[in-house]
């Protein structure tokens, strides 16, 4: 079971309650307002998904070295560009999505700095994507209702 002793061992994430199958795991706000999990042992049964879904406990190949190499992308809208901090590309990319009949994930932010986790199916939806949100999201329970799409 994950147990988070020190703040910098958990990115906050989710990923641990999206992985637990008995949904033992509730991500609870500390006194900074940041989310940790919290696991109710009496319920948990020590099967190690929460540890093996951790970007933070689980490092794959930690110690293996990879090439590096970078791509700049740039959407050919200039207003698109305008509104966004990463020249657009999310945005491209999503179009193509939406386009083939895929339906798009992402974050939007409300007028009280909170974000949240939405579905788009129509390409004037996109723009709520736009933009970095430098806040912790709460995923809620959206990974558990994704299923709904699949």
């Amino acid at each position: 079971m994950i147990k988070i002793d020190r703040k910098e061992d958990c990115c906050g994430c989710g990923s641990c309650y999206n992985a637990c199958p008995k949904q033992c795991i509730e991500m609870r706000y500390d006194n900074e307002g940041f989310l940790y999990p919290f696991v109710d042992e009496s319920i948990c049964v020590e099967c190690g998904l929460c540890i093996k879904s951790c970007p933070i406990q689980n490092k794959k190949n930690a110690d293996r070295q990879f090439e590096r190499s970078a791509v700049i992308v740039q959407h050919k809208n200039n207003e698109i560009c305008a509104q966004s901090t990463a020249g657009g590309a999310f945005t491209g990319i999503a179009e193509y999505v939406i386009e083939n009949g895929g339906i798009v994930f992402g974050v939007e932010m409300d007028h009280n700095c909170y974000v949240h986790h939405i579905a788009v199916e129509n390409k004037q939806d996109l723009y709520k994507f736009r933009n970095s949100k430098y806040v912790q999201s709460d995923v809620e329970d959206k990974f558990k209702q994704v299923k709904k799409y699949l």
